[in-house]
């Protein structure tokens, strides 16, 4: 049948269907979406934003705009929604991230678009890369040598992060904790446990700083929420050290905290600073087949290095040794570390008694978290193993209370307990510039001291002629070079063991331990004092309550001059 004449009319007088003008335009605009969306996802990485969150942001964008373009039957109506959905996407992006940096690296400003024009989209090109040296040398988490980034970009923060360390590392601080605060970056050093302020940077230079070492620690740099611990090696000439990297999100934004792991991690207990007649005690209990050790400690009391230090003590070639751990702080030589994961169908006290059961000479438990835990290892303890039980504790009747409390039964207990250990830390005086002098008769006669001894203490600060402080090389002016344990220790006797059965009180053990004579902590620490290890104040500070003490006592006086004179 032949086709109408008004049919063949309608017929398009060319055989293409697709107007090469608005072809153009769709591969204009989808290109420039493409380049918006690539230069986001590395944008993202450099504000240190949710880079996860935004790719999926642009890209349902992008498929909304497309559908737009594709299903809108009017073409230029199509055209203009999907110009103001990616529009409105973008823009979002941008809001968001010019929040995040310094107001020179924010973009579509009138400055930036200033810049652009005068210098274009690449910028002026370099002459020549901004020289970086490596002093710190970095052996990231896949054992490789960090080398000196080739773009600028990695060159920068590996600039920002050598400095960082080799300062802290420079200052002896075992602990650097970065966190942000607006559009500053507040660093804080603990140095010898005294913890002092640095000088903020950047908003944008602590996020740069964090990326770099989130990478080499090798933990994941999209997630900014959930905490991450890595580790790395770091060395400055022969001086090696082990650090461990840690990040956790807060509603400020993420934080880092760098600690550094010294000789700690080889102490065996003749490393800890016991006297010799404690020493005794601590070979009584070590010798011992089978028995509970409390273990106990304020926060940043150095727990953790005593609980390990005892465990490396051990013969491990002709003992089992095993540890149960939530979180493993160091390695330890021939031991079996056991780490624990928690789980719906798995406790940490169901883990113990598999510990139990596989029989070995000595458990080490550096923290219990289950209320169950305590009376589980005080009935290993009883019946056939040496377990050794890490808790914190404000001082050692505080340590009784709670592990009595722990055990839940005081007959147990006094079946169980071998010893109670309490410790604290005191920074040593500096052997290159602490100085003699003689107390008043007053303090001479209140510590039962012969009116001619001679104590030592930090140097006054010294000044140059510049009027600029004068550090001594060795503690950096804080007068003070590494910390050793003073220690509390309660060997359980016949006589303790009565008063635990009976249910006695804590007064009941205090009275007890002070009819035999057992020596307090401030007692050990004088006599530290006498022997020139460290200062009568170092003493006052160390050994007040914890909650007197938290955050960290202010410094010397020397150190407040180091301070000054770094800024």
């Amino acid at each position: 049948m032949l086709a109408s004449p008004d049919l063949l009319a309608q017929l398009p007088e060319s055989s293409v269907y697709v107007h090469p003008l608005k072809l153009v335009a769709v591969v204009v605009l989808i290109a420039v979406w493409a380049f918006y969306a690539q230069w986001a996802d590395k944008d993202a990485i450099a504000v240190n934003t949710y880079r996860a969150i935004w790719n999926m942001v642009n890209v349902f964008g992008g498929l909304l705009a497309l559908c737009l373009l594709l299903f809108v039957p009017n073409f230029w109506g199509a055209l203009g929604g999907y110009a103001v959905v990616q529009l409105a996407v973008s823009l979002s992006y941008v809001i968001h991230r010019n929040g995040l940096v310094e107001p020179e690296d924010k973009v579509l400003t009138a400055a930036h678009l200033k810049k652009v024009m005068t210098e274009g989209l690449a910028g002026k090109k370099k002459a020549k890369q901004v020289e970086v040296k490596e002093r710190v040398k970095l052996v990231g988490a896949d054992r490789k040598t960090v080398r000196i980034p080739e773009d600028d970009e990695g060159r920068e923060r590996y600039r920002l992060t050598q400095d960082l360390l080799f300062d802290m590392l420079w200052r002896r601080a075992n602990l650097a904790q970065l966190s942000p605060a607006g559009q500053a970056c507040q660093i804080s050093y603990s140095v010898d446990g005294v913890v002092s302020e640095r000088e903020p940077i950047g908003r944008a230079e602590g996020d740069n700083i964090l990326l770099f070492l989130k990478q080499l620690a090798g933990l994941n740099v999209e997630e900014r929420r959930k905490p991450q611990m890595g580790k790395l090696q770091a060395a400055i000439g022969e001086n090696k050290y082990e650090l461990t990297i840690q990040s956790n999100g807060s509603t400020a934004g993420e934080r880092l905290a760098v600690r550094v792991i010294g000789r700690e991690r080889g102490f065996k207990v003749a490393d800890l600073g016991f006297t010799e007649k404690q020493m005794e005690q601590v070979r009584h209990f070590m010798d011992a087949d089978k028995g509970l050790v409390l273990v106990t400690a304020p926060k940043g009391g150095g727990l953790t290095t005593t609980v390990y230090a005892l465990a490396r003590s051990h013969d491990a070639f002709l003992l089992n040794i095993q540890m149960l751990e939530y979180v493993r702080e160091l390695d330890v030589d021939n031991i079996t570390q056991r780490l624990f994961e928690p789980a719906d169908d798995r406790t940490f006290t169901g883990e113990l008694q598999k510990v139990v059961r596989s029989d070995p000479n000595v458990i080490v438990l550096p923290e219990l978290r289950e209320r169950g835990s305590m009376p589980a290892a005080a009935r290993a303890a009883v019946e056939k193993q040496k377990v050794y039980v890490g808790m914190p504790a404000a001082d050692i009747w505080d340590a009784f209370k709670r592990g009595l409390a722990g055990i839940g039964d005081s007959k147990l207990a006094a079946r169980g307990l071998l010893a109670v250990l309490h410790q604290r830390l005191v920074r040593v005086l500096c052997m290159a510039c602490k100085t003699p002098y003689k107390p008043d008769a007053a303090t001479l006669r209140k510590l039962n001291l012969p009116g001619d001894k001679v104590l030592y203490r930090p140097p006054e600060p010294q000044f140059d002629k510049h009027g600029n402080p004068v550090l001594c090389q060795a503690c950096q002016g804080t007068g003070y070079t590494g910390r050793t344990g003073i220690f509390h220790i309660v060997t359980v006797d016949d006589g303790l063991r009565q008063v635990l059965a009976a249910g006695g009180s804590i007064n009941d053990i205090q009275a007890h331990c002070l009819k035999q004579g057992v020596p307090g902590l401030q007692q050990q620490a004088l006599q530290k004092v006498f022997d020139g290890i460290t200062s009568i104040e170092e003493v006052v500070r160390a050994t007040r309550p914890p909650a007197a003490s938290a955050g960290g006592a202010p410094a010397a006086p020397s150190g407040g001059a180091a301070q000054k004179a770094t800024r």
